[in-house]
């Protein structure tokens, strides 16, 4: 019973195997059953065209005859070759219609594929039974045999059945006929049907392995189509698929665009979640998260924008509480990691816009809450849209605004503690556009610092502030020394020793005619690009110096790791001079460190006589603030100098030289 059982299941086995063998895929169905569509076009039209010559030569051939054929054969000839001609057209018309898309049942194409065979192999047989010629005996069912099995496409089993069983019959006919059968006749008659069953066989593995590449190829174009559609973490669409899904959605005239909106959404605190679990975890819970955002807008166009934010394209009914929802389902998924969810929504105006400019105002909307604990939602107002174009403005222009001369240079004095004399001055950007007038420097510097182009506006200053000195050296005219602000992106986006380095050539000044910023939020101990600069500059012999010193948590580890000539103390320890009681023992302290390990000091943001007076009876030895001046071009500068406003008392060879007014 168990060997009965196992070879029940051997056989069963290979079954399968054989049926999987010749069970093709649709797309491999389709493609044989096109190809012989196509084929039956060519066969078709030969076979009607050799029918209607044969059909022309009998008629002929009984007129001009002398009766050599008698009616019976001409009457079977005209019979058998109208059959075949008839079901050459008719295959021939479906052939046509199919390919136009006129019919698209198949099985009307199978029924006429099988029905023109057997009427061939059938006409072939019979013209060869009834043909007073030998040699068309086997000529005209060859031929029919080539139509049928060599241009026409069956499966192995079906061509080997199909030629065997028409082969015997062949030879059976000739038998009926002759009366015998020849040993020549069996040789070649077997080698006959073994060609025919090779290249039918031949015809059918050619045909099913083109279909298979093509299929293979059609297979990965989608999966690369679709790959290019979906976010490969999330399983959401991407941002490219989204985009084209929404200009559709936009341009759709049911759309009524006061009920859609876009809306940007933003995960808090990721970053702190990665560190705790870990990048695979992470990456589980964005999934996650995916999953959840496209249940809550259930067909609604929703995308993975990058890292933690995602995107939506949905209905503006009930939205508020699908963002409720989403907000509840992250807390409540993490606790232990304090996370944040903050959108955007932004409502479209018109139909034409861009779902990247759209995206875009979300986006802004959701980054004007990024601090504001107690908002988790912004919509985009007009107030924003203000901000948002002249943000964009800026990022589009700086290099107009630079070529034509919209950004300038302004100076903002630094004296002598001690005797309040000019002793130098700091260079700060300021654009005076045609368009929005005077820009703040908080309306342009963040922005180009956050878009990575703040290295043009600093060289564009390092460039101009040294054709000032220039000038000065020109017109004979106190020389003050300059101060430039350089940013960490600076370093990464250029070579401003390089830059530095030029620009003191071509305008011949000299290395003391120049300090060198470098905001202290910029410096890392890990940054070795930076700190290698810095030896650089020291080492060419720049005066080196640290701004904004305290407005980061970092003082005393940079005060370590760095060297540096000045220490530039931040204008925030000055916002409350007077209420706030520790300020000047801290002021006190900074001073007096500064002084042990060797470094001169500078305090920003005086602006009160008190301030002033306190300062100087520390120990500081420059000062810089509105107490003094506000920033100001060279002409006016150089005017009050000559105005006597100012009087000039320079730094020579570690001496104060006094210049005068």
């Amino acid at each position: 019973m168990k060997t009965s059982k196992k070879l029940k299941q051997k056989i069963i086995e290979r079954y399968k195997k054989a049926y999987k063998k010749f069970h093709y895929s649709k797309y491999v169905s389709d493609y044989l059953f096109t190809s012989n569509v196509r084929s039956s076009i060519y066969l078709g039209i030969i076979v009607a065209v050799l029918e209607i010559w044969m059909l022309i030569s009998v008629i002929s051939g009984a007129i001009t005859s002398d009766g050599e054929q008698g009616f019976v054969w001409i009457l079977q000839h005209t019979y058998s070759y109208i059959a075949l001609l008839v079901t050459a057209l008719l295959m021939l018309v479906y052939s046509i219609l199919y390919l136009k898309g006129k019919i698209k049942n198949q099985k009307i194409g199978y029924a006429i594929k099988i029905f023109f065979t057997i009427i061939g192999i059938t006409f072939g047989l019979y013209i060869s039974y009834i043909s007073y010629d030998p040699s068309g005996k086997v000529f005209a069912f060859v031929t029919m045999e080539v139509f049928c099995i060599g241009l026409l496409i069956w499966q192995p089993m079906v061509t080997f059945f199909i030629i065997t069983v028409s082969f015997f019959v062949f030879l059976y006919l000739h038998k009926l006929k002759t009366g015998d059968i020849s040993y020549s006749i069996w040789v070649n008659s077997f080698t006959l049907w073994l060609a025919m069953l090779m290249s039918g066989i031949n015809v059918h593995h050619q045909r099913r392995v083109e279909a298979q590449k093509d299929e293979h190829l059609e297979k990965m174009a989608e999966y690369l189509h679709q790959k290019s559609l979906i976010d490969e973490l999330t399983g959401l669409s991407n941002m490219y698929s989204f985009q084209q899904s929404a200009v559709q959605k936009l341009q759709n005239k049911k759309t009524v665009l006061e009920k859609i909106r876009f809306i940007y959404m933003d995960i808090e605190n990721f970053k702190n979640y990665n560190e705790k679990y870990g990048f695979r975890s992470g990456n589980n819970f964005l999934r996650t998260i995916g999953q959840f955002i496209s249940q809550i807008f259930e067909g609604e166009l929703v995308a993975r924008f990058s890292d933690d934010h995602f995107v939506a394209l949905v209905n503006a009914d009930g939205l508020e509480f699908k963002l409720a929802q989403l907000k509840t389902f992250i807390r409540e998924r993490e606790a232990c990691v304090q996370l944040g969810f903050k959108t955007g929504v932004y409502t479209p105006l018109e139909r034409t816009v861009s779902p990247g400019i759209a995206l875009d105002h979300a986006r802004y909307a959701c980054s004007s809450i990024k601090k504001h604990y107690k908002r988790d939602v912004a919509v985009y107002n007009d107030m924003m849209d203000k901000e948002f174009r002249q943000k964009k403005y800026v990022i589009n222009n700086i290099d107009l605004a630079i070529e034509k001369g919209w950004i300038q240079v302004y100076y903002q004095p630094v004296v002598w503690a001690e005797s309040g004399k000019l002793c130098g001055v700091e260079a700060l950007a300021r654009w005076n556009d045609p368009q929005f007038g005077f820009l703040s420097p908080n309306a342009f510097v963040p922005v180009l610092e956050e878009y990575h182009l703040i290295h043009k506006l600093d060289m564009c200053i390092l460039r101009q502030a040294c054709q000032s000195i220039q000038l000065a050296y020109k017109e004979k005219e106190a020389i003050i020394p300059v101060s430039i602000n350089f940013s960490r992106l600076d370093f990464e986006l250029a070579d401003p020793q390089k830059e530095i380095e030029a620009c003191i050539k071509e305008f011949g000044i000299e290395k003391d005619d120049i300090h060198i910023e470098i905001t202290e939020s910029a410096l890392s101990d890990t940054d070795t690009k930076l700190k290698s600069a810095m030896n650089n500059f020291r080492k060419a012999g720049y005066s080196l110096w640290l701004d904004d010193f305290g407005s980061g948590y970092s003082g005393l580890n940079v005060l370590k790791d760095f060297s540096f000539d000045m220490m530039k103390i931040d204008m925030k320890f000055l916002s409350c001079f007077s209420e706030n009681q520790k300020t000047q023992p801290i002021l006190r302290s900074i001073v007096a460190l500064a002084q042990k390990i060797g470094m001169q000091t500078l305090t920003e943001g005086v602006e009160t006589p008190e301030a002033y007076e306190f300062l100087r009876s520390i120990g500081c030895q420059r000062l810089q603030g509105y107490l003094f001046g506000k920033p100001m071009t060279q002409k006016e500068l150089h005017q009050k100098i000559k105005a006597g406003v100012y009087d000039v008392s320079l730094l020579k060879n570690g001496k104060k030289v006094y210049v005068g007014a």
